[in-house]
């Protein structure tokens, strides 16, 4: 049984855990971090704060106004919000899906260790349910609490679609309509809060069908403009990056490069995948990281499928040379638009050889030594010189210090 990180009896009575948590329960899916929500009828945040100081954990207060703190634990999170409304049922009914509000007393849950992951979990009588959410997880269905609540917070609409990839559930057809009828009140959303819900979508292994599900209903208009985007490129990018996984396993490492906080490389060339334009995301306020990689990778795509019929070892080295940081993104890219696998493979393989000759080069010569042996005095000569000697060296005309400097000697004479 997964542990709690600490112990209900320092909670007041009554206490409920409420949302994901209880959903995932009676789903039987267990995650490595626990994000438990709790809901309190009073003094929520001076509970937090003291369960906090108790078990020297982190804390926060994440909305002074509606009373919802956050406390810190090494293995998870607990956010402690106030009832909202004249009782618990009132503050489940202004919650987002039905399957998202059923709520559980805390107390219940001390020393029963038949809460595990076991069968049965539906059967029992202790879940608050006053909107069937259980009956909705059962049929593995999305289905909406009221209306008003997700205009109240249009984020609610894009996370409809993440979670239905995230559960492998269906949206409810009427709550479906209501999504894409409130979808323009998504343009009001911060940026950050948009790109994080973006990115935990993609981030999931079906995530790229109901991304185009999304995009389909117009639901992203505001932030991913249609004209902009290439969905026929995007509908393959998840089976690409399959392909490439299971014949390299060793690109997992590249795919899963953090390149700003919690958002990683994989999500970056589904984007890269989806526009023709980076410019396009401009409005998601990425990183300057994800910028440099969206910007490169969209960029030099064209170069490399021009490279794939004609590419000699200087092409290679140079092409190399600007795009080595994210290069499997673009062959992914290129694999996306039909591009004869047979042709791009080579290009992977040098990549993922850190002795290859051409896309990692050994210097054989430094500036140092142009200076010592060739009393090349400092300048951006030295440079140029460094770089004709590695293109020799590419091209397979020198391969030792000795050749090197006499390639040199042979340039300036």
């Amino acid at each position: 049984m997964q542990q709690f990180p600490f112990d209900f009896n320092d909670l007041p009575k009554p206490a409920y855990l409420v949302g994901g948590w209880v959903r995932d329960r009676l789903l039987q899916r267990q995650g490595k971090y626990l994000d438990l929500d709790f809901v309190l009828p009073e003094n929520a945040v001076e509970t937090a704060q003291a369960i906090a100081r108790k078990y020297k954990a982190g804390f926060v207060v994440l909305d002074a106004e509606r009373q919802i703190a956050r406390v810190v634990f090494p293995n998870g999170t607990a956010d402690f919000a106030q009832q909202m409304g004249s009782s618990l049922i009132a503050d489940l009914g202004r919650r987002d899906f039905c399957m998202n509000a059923i709520a559980m007393e805390c107390h219940q849950l001390i020393g029963d260790r038949s809460l595990g992951f076991g069968e049965g979990l539906s059967e029992r009588e202790d879940f608050i349910d006053p909107f069937d959410g259980i009956g909705d997880l059962n049929e593995k269905r999305i289905r909406m609490v009221a209306p008003e609540n997700l205009a109240e917070d249009p984020l609610r609409i894009l996370r409809g679609y993440r979670q239905a990839a995230q559960l492998g559930f269906e949206i409810e057809d009427l709550t479906r309509q209501v999504l894409i009828k409130l979808a323009s009140g998504l343009k009001s959303v911060a940026a950050e809060r948009v790109r994080t819900e973006l990115g935990y979508l993609l981030s999931i292994s079906n995530g790229s069908q109901w991304m185009t599900e999304a995009v389909g209903d117009h639901i992203l208009e505001d932030w991913l403009p249609s004209q902009h985007l290439n969905l026929e490129r995007f509908a393959k990018i998840e089976h690409v990056i399959s392909l490439l996984l299971d014949r390299f396993p060793n690109l997992e490492y590249f795919f899963s490069k953090q390149l700003a906080g919690d958002r990683f490389a994989l999500v970056v060339i589904k984007l890269a995948a989806l526009t023709n334009s980076a410019t396009a995301l401009d409005t998601l306020g990425m990183s300057r990281a994800e910028q440099r990689w969206l910007v490169g990778i969209l960029r030099y795509l064209p170069q490399f499928i021009a490279l794939l019929d004609d590419a000699s070892p200087k092409k290679q080295y140079k092409f190399f040379q600007s795009t080595l940081e994210f290069f499997p993104a673009i062959a992914s890219l290129a694999l996306a638009s039909d591009y004869e696998l047979t042709k791009i493979l080579p290009w992977l393989e040098r990549w993922l050889n850190p002795h290859d000759a051409i896309a990692y080069p050994v210097a054989l010569i430094t500036g140092d030594d142009l200076r010592k042996e060739l009393g090349i005095p400092p300048s951006p000569k030295i440079g140029e010189l460094l770089e004709n000697v590695k293109i020799a060296q590419v091209e397979g005309k020198i391969s030792s210090r000795q050749e090197a400097i006499a390639f040199v000697q042979s340039i300036i004479n």
